[in-house]
């Protein structure tokens, strides 16, 4: 069985935090996940579409910074393909028996960068716009969703 890397940029901080952790407890010894918080890049929120570029690159730099070369890479976007609770349960199992190591990306807050689009598998959680702040705590709530769908234990009902 392969590892499942969430990075986000952060940190996540007061309440989105607390929101993910115990979800985070509870995946513990259930599936191999693991959370890794990459620096932010530091923008001014006046920044030109020139400079909003670089700071999508450079976010998307230390996003996948040092992944082994056969990672998947799914990336959480608002315009990727959608999913029911139990579609993505398949998706979960997809990931428990992959002996490769799939990793998930969380943006920043002026989104992903276009390449990195273009090499990830992109997953919406919904068509709305989430904080990244938030992203964490509802991707971790969905995937212990998707292993108690998969487990027959009645949290997902």
């Amino acid at each position: 069985m392969g590892r499942i890397v969430v990075r986000s940029l952060g940190p996540v901080r007061g309440a989105w935090r607390q929101a993910a952790e115990p979800y985070l407890e509870r995946l513990q010894g259930r599936l191999p996940l693991h959370w890794e918080e990459r620096p932010e890049v530091k923008s001014d929120p006046r920044l030109g579409e020139r400079d909003e570029l670089r700071v999508r690159r450079l976010e998307a730099e230390r996003l996948t910074q040092g992944l082994p070369q056969e990672a998947v890479l799914t990336a959480l976007d608002p315009l990727g393909e959608e999913l029911d609770s139990k579609e993505f349960a398949a998706v979960v199992s997809g990931w428990q028996q992959s002996p490769l190591t799939q990793v998930l990306v969380i943006g920043g807050h002026l989104g992903l960068d276009q390449d990195l689009r273009r090499r990830a598998r992109l997953l919406s959680l919904s068509r709305l716009t989430f904080s990244h702040q938030m992203v964490p705590a509802v991707l971790f709530e969905q995937i212990y969703r998707a292993v108690s769908i998969l487990d027959g234990t009645p949290y997902h009902r």
